[in-house]
């Protein structure tokens, strides 16, 4: 039986808080993956009006309760603990990061070659496009389960014995700084985008699923760039945090 919804303008609940708190009782009990009714359909299901509902359903997808598929709908999230990725405060590597979480990770080498700079590359490191760079592509596993699909661009120039590495087990940057070479700075940026054919293939997602995608450029301490990074994990299993200072003035 569906709880009433209390619309007395003097009750202090808010319809949307009442309705999320609602709906989230009433799916508590189903299976990850489950779709739910339309906006339209819970309008009609509580009598409540559509802002109502998109705000109801706005927190929970905020409190990863739930997720949307453009065209497809709306879904119950997997409850499992996501992995943090700490990316975006230190220069910390994924195996170092997933072990400090109690988590077991390990790589597979997908892609391991020597290419030409794309423009989008060539601008990146401040090459010329067509540039001899080399080309490190993995996929990142937690606990057996696919996490993250990385790919790496580096100017062949910076440290030609690259092409001979087993990265399976070892850490890039671990190999780099063999060499003396370490990253000092770097931008970084996220942003959401809908899953490739072949990203959804590896990480064992829909095509056009919502994935995170992660971009580092890492730079040397004398200011040339060295690494252009892309990483992309499925949006619902990671979460990326950093701590904020406020500066002095």
């Amino acid at each position: 039986m569906t709880k009433k919804i209390i619309k007395d303008k003097d009750y202090s609940i808010p319809l949307y808080q009442q309705l999320k708190e609602i709906m989230l009782d009433e799916w508590k009990e189903l299976s990850p993956l489950t779709p739910i009714p339309s906006e339209r359909e819970l309008c009609d299901k509580y009598d409540v009006s559509r802002p109502t509902v998109r705000r109801a359903l706005e927190e929970l997808q905020q409190a990863g309760e739930i997720y949307r598929l453009p065209g497809k709908g709306t879904f119950v999230a997997e409850k499992e603990k996501k992995y943090i990725d700490h990316a975006m405060q230190w220069f910390i590597g994924f195996y170092e990061d997933a072990s400090m979480q109690h988590k077991k990770p390990n790589s597979r080498v997908l892609q391991q070659t020597v290419g030409l700079a794309s423009a989008e590359v060539a601008n990146k490191l401040n090459i010329p496009e067509g540039t001899e760079i080399f080309i490190l592509e993995r996929l990142r596993f937690l606990d057996k389960e696919p996490m993250c699909l990385v790919t790496s661009y580096l100017p062949l120039t910076i440290c030609p014995d690259l092409i001979k590495a087993n990265f399976t087990d070892q850490s890039l940057y671990e190999f780099l700084n063999q060499y003396n070479i370490s990253i000092y700075k770097a931008k970084r940026s996220i942003e959401v985008i809908h899953a490739s054919t072949n990203e959804a293939t590896y990480l064992e997602i829909e095509k056009d699923s919502p994935v995170t995608l992660f971009q580092s450029l890492g730079f040397m301490e004398n200011g040339i760039p060295f690494e252009y990074v892309r990483s992309r994990y499925p949006a619902y299993k990671a979460r990326f945090e950093s701590e904020v200072f406020k500066p002095n003035v």
